[in-house]
């Protein structure tokens, strides 16, 4: 079953985030970040990014330039993460 966790308040809300739905050939990203001249409102931007070397370097170049500290990944796939990778 999955953890449901409750927000309380605003503090627990990541401000700049991006999420990721992995496919084989490409993925479509999701990014929300706070509108710039609303306060309390939010703006979101949906592309998609093949999934080269360098679109990839690319897309981690973006999230760090728009201040994203929070990248969700969703995939179908069995991922594995290699020691010394």
């Amino acid at each position: 079953m999955p953890e449901t966790q409750e927000l309380g308040t605003a503090e627990d809300l990541v401000e700049r985030v991006a999420a990721i739905d992995v496919a084989k050939a490409s993925g479509m990203v999701c990014m929300r970040l706070p509108h710039e001249t609303r306060t309390g409102r939010r703006v979101q931007e949906v592309w998609n990014v093949p999934s080269t070397t360098t679109a990839i370097l690319e897309l981690g170049d973006r999230l760090v330039c728009q201040g994203v500290t929070r990248v969700v990944m969703e995939a179908t796939g069995a991922y594995v993460r290699r020691e010394g990778a």
